[in-house]
């Protein structure tokens, strides 16, 4: 490995005495089939219920596999957890994850669409991905600070190559960006993490404040800081955990973890876009397994230390994925296809050991395309759409001719040509799509129809109709609080 110095010799099949564990969490979108977002996550939560109740053969199969199905912070997101597996499991779990979202969609007449980001709705969030949970411990022991850190290092040093390989958000409100992983680029929580240390207990008592029975009391620790899970690994000062990579688990200073048991540490890496094929997903997760191995060889045999350029390489990375070049010491650099090779050949003999097997790296998956091509988008009212992006979403508009609308009930109105009304500016898609193995993959075209929503009517607007004003939020708000309620 690069980023290792080497100081003792020990067995070479030494790592046989350990084993992995792999969870997966696969988040998705959920769409209609129009292709834009649709807020039915308890619904399709309630299907897949459903779909279980009736079968109980599945249902015992995906106890074996799967955690739960889990609801996100968008109602238009959903995701599946696998249990922590070995990872020979994985295939079966995330086969069996995909087609219970897929089934519980199909029935409701919706549907999974597996991208990052919404290549039209994507701002304000939200955006998904996937996680990959790896733990690695002796048998018949529990994985400790010092093997937690370890992973945690070895997997921090290749998050360059884990986000050249994996990144597929090209996309952003509709536009093709000369960035390949906009998911990082716009999350709000995709933070870059440390490098992790370790935080030495203090040697003598320690009092711990705890809530017994309803009251805030102490706990007297005597002799805190003797046994091997007393170390903390610290990758970041305030213990965020909304990071690209993170050490997880009791051992570390992770608040929302303090209280799980020490069988929950583990090292989880969240920066992966979500991958069509689930091929690629195996890969890049069989990798991580058996990349955990070998940072227990290169533990017992010295020391890891981290990349000078991990910043830079990072940056490269995100903006030109599958083609990044990396920054080495001595100012030469290294393509991604390069590192990735070495990368897969160091731990080959980890592979084999687990027995799982790489398929499409280092190619062709880096010779792919997006799986999101450049979108062709057309407009009915560019100008409009143009002043909705740029925040103005309250407009005052005069009506070229006139049209008929209706409510939700089915009740027609006619607004007479020539009125001037004020609504907020919204905004219709129709999206044509390609399918795969039951998702939606690839968004081709879109026709984007501009509305003002006065009093529960969508009012359709024409390119000939004109913009006599338009606010911001914020001002529309200033200006009904203080200055009236018009625009």
């Amino acid at each position: 490995m690069l980023f290792h110095k080497q100081t003792t010799e020990i067995k070479e099949d030494s790592f046989k005495e350990y084993e992995v564990l792999c969870g997966i969490e696969e988040e998705f979108f959920i769409i209609n089939n129009e292709g834009t977002l649709v807020e039915v996550a308890d619904d399709l939560m309630e299907e897949s219920a459903r779909i279980l109740e009736k079968n109980s053969d599945l249902l015992e199969s995906l106890k074996l596999k799967i955690r739960s199905l889990d609801a996100e912070p968008s109602p238009a997101q959903i995701e599946y957890v696998t249990l922590p597996l070995p990872p020979s499991s994985l295939k079966e779990a995330t086969e069996l994850g995909r087609k219970l979202l897929i089934d519980a969609a199909t029935r409701l007449g919706v549907k999974i669409l597996a991208q990052s980001l919404h290549p039209i709705q994507s701002d304000p969030n939200p955006i998904v991905g996937t996680h990959v949970n790896i733990s690695v411990k002796k048998k018949g022991n529990l994985m400790n600070p010092k093997q937690l850190r370890s992973v945690y290092n070895y997997l921090w040093n290749y998050l360059p190559e884990i986000i050249g390989i994996t990144a597929n958000s090209p996309i952003f409100k509709g536009d093709m960006t000369k960035i390949a992983c906009n998911r990082y680029v716009h999350s709000n929580v995709l933070k870059s993490n440390g490098f992790a240390k370790f935080k030495e207990p203090d040697k003598g008592p320690a009092l711990v404040s705890m809530r017994y029975y309803g009251r805030m009391r102490y706990n007297l620790r005597i002799g805190h800081g003797e046994d091997e899970f007393s170390k903390k690994v610290i990758a970041n000062s305030k213990g965020a955990r909304l990071v690209d990579i993170s050490p997880r688990g009791p051992s570390t200073n992770i608040g929302d973890d303090k209280d799980e048991a020490p069988s929950r540490n583990r090292v989880e890496v969240r920066i992966i876009d979500v991958q069509q094929d689930l091929e690629d997903l195996l890969d890049i997760s069989y990798l991580l397994c058996a990349s955990a191995l070998h940072a227990m060889f290169l533990q017992s045999t010295g020391k890891i230390f981290p990349d000078p350029y991990h910043q830079d390489n990072i940056k490269q990375a995100v903006k030109n994925g599958h083609k990044a070049r990396f920054i080495r010491e001595n100012g030469r650099s290294e393509y991604l296809q390069e590192s990735v090779e070495r990368w897969i050949n160091e731990t080959r003999d980890y592979r084999d050991y687990l027995g799982i097997k790489i398929n499409a790296l280092p190619l062709p998956k880096l010779e792919k395309e997006f799986t999101q091509k450049e979108l062709k988008i057309e407009f009915k009212t560019k100008k409009i759409e143009k002043l909705r992006r740029q925040g103005k979403s309250h407009a005052q508009i005069r009506l070229a001719k006139s049209r008929i609308v209706s409510d939700n009930r089915g009740r027609k109105y006619k607004v007479s040509g020539g009125a001037s009304v004020h609504g907020n500016l919204k905004a219709d898609y129709q999206i044509n799509f390609q399918e795969k193995d039951g998702l939606v993959t690839n968004l081709e075209s879109i026709k984007i129809i501009n509305n003002l929503e006065v009093q529960g009517l969508n009012i359709p607007l024409n390119e000939d109709d004109k913009i006599e004003s338009t606010l911001s939020e914020m001002d529309y708000l200033t200006r009904r609080l203080f200055g009236g309620f018009g625009l």
